[in-house]
């Protein structure tokens, strides 16, 4: 059922959830750029979110904003914010005048899961170091894969969360959806069409946006084990099956779509296995929780952090020109990292003056008198007399 206007105004009317809000937007920067183009990127974690956030960062910084949340879980750990759930969050900005858009995207079943389980293997399934998992037994981690299989990775944000209706099918032809309401735009993306984003992106938000690749498993300590697991992984055939009962798979993807995805799964099948009954899952689950020494907190994981002081602005707009230009970039738009860059190049520019400087003082031009010599220093310091 979709959210009402009202709903709104039934929480202006509530002093504590107001304060609550107002307090939100300062925490997350919201009201630092008013006339900006508000974008939520509320999505499931692994589905892809992070590329489209630094995109956005990079190619539209000085007309969009950009929010990244999964759940209210990540504004309770990453944000200290309670009382709220992110859609009130989504509904007073827009009440607040802003044009507001939401982003999910969709990916792929198995690879979602593979994913998901690759984020935490280390912290929660095996209670260990990601460096110490990597070498890891392989056929234990696809086992341990096996048994959770049915129970992680699931559900969808466009369709689950947002409170929004449906469209009755997926726009096949144009790669997305784009469902109005409230006056506020919801989007909802496949990442299997991750290279037509930047021209999606493009048209919706009328600039130009590339997208770029963010944040991936293969990037990371647990990169060998990761590699070898997708090289090597036979999915059992009755977790297959189950996969083509799944409402947002067969809605997200055309007939002809499923059956290419099934068929290249059905090529890496392996034979029946007995995953855990749901009742054996919550007992692993509330183990695996209990005995977890390592906390896990996802932070600094974007290529572009979304700082907006001057360092970050110059190296923004150097790799916005990079990508541009088709060079490729690995380096994160980081603040410690660009204002030390910063420092560095006015430090190289200014022993370039000097040296400049040192070897005009050396010509024979100097013994010609103070006028000469004020006339060569003022072509190496830009026309300024000294």
């Amino acid at each position: 059922m979709a959210y009402q206007l009202n709903t709104i105004f039934d929480f202006v009317r509530n002093t504590e959830k107001m304060r609550i809000l107002i307090e939100i937007n300062a925490k997350l920067n919201i009201n630092k750029f008013p006339n900006n183009k508000l974008v939520f990127v509320y999505s499931a974690p692994k589905v892809g979110s992070t590329s489209i956030v630094s995109s956005l960062r990079i190619f539209g910084t000085d007309k969009i904003s950009v929010i990244h949340i999964h759940d209210e879980e990540m504004l309770r750990i990453l944000g200290r914010i309670t009382g709220v759930t992110v859609n009130e969050i989504i509904l007073y900005n827009k009440h607040l005048g802003r044009d507001v858009y939401v982003i999910d995207v969709y990916r792929s079943p198995v690879e979602r899961k593979i994913s998901t389980y690759f984020e935490k293997i280390g912290t929660h399934h095996f209670n260990n170091k990601d460096e110490i998992v990597n070498n890891y037994n392989l056929n234990k981690v696809i086992n341990r894969f096996n048994n959770i299989f049915l129970y992680i990775a699931n559900g969808d944000h466009f369709m689950d969360k947002y409170g929004i209706t449906i469209p009755e099918k997926f726009d096949y032809s144009s790669k997305y959806l784009l469902v109005q309401e409230n006056g506020i735009k919801y989007i909802k993306l496949r990442l299997k069409d991750s290279g037509l984003w930047g021209n999606i992106l493009t048209n919706i938000f009328g600039t130009n946006i590339r997208t770029i690749k963010d944040y991936e498993s293969s990037n990371k300590p647990i990169k060998d084990l990761y590699s070898r697991f997708k090289k090597e992984y036979k999915i059992p055939k009755n977790l297959l099956d189950e996969l083509t009962k799944c409402k947002y798979f067969n809605y997200y993807y055309s007939e002809q779509e499923r059956q290419e995805y099934i068929n290249e799964w059905t090529r890496k099948s392996s034979e029946v296995f007995t995953p855990y009954s749901l009742e054996q899952y919550v007992v692993y689950e509330q183990l695996t929780i209990e005995n977890a020494h390592i906390d896990f907190i996802q932070l600094n994981h974007y290529m572009d952090e979304g700082c907006l002081c001057k360092a970050c602005s110059i190296k923004r707009c150097e790799t916005a020109n990079k990508l541009n230009i088709g060079i490729s970039v690995s380096d994160r738009i980081v603040h410690s990292q660009a204002k030390n860059e910063l420092l560095v190049k006015r430090v190289q520019r200014a022993n370039h003056i000097n040296a400049n400087i040192a070897r005009q003082l050396q010509t024979p031009q100097i013994k010609n008198g103070r006028k000469d010599f004020n006339r060569e220093m003022s072509s190496v310091v830009g026309g300024r007399k000294i």
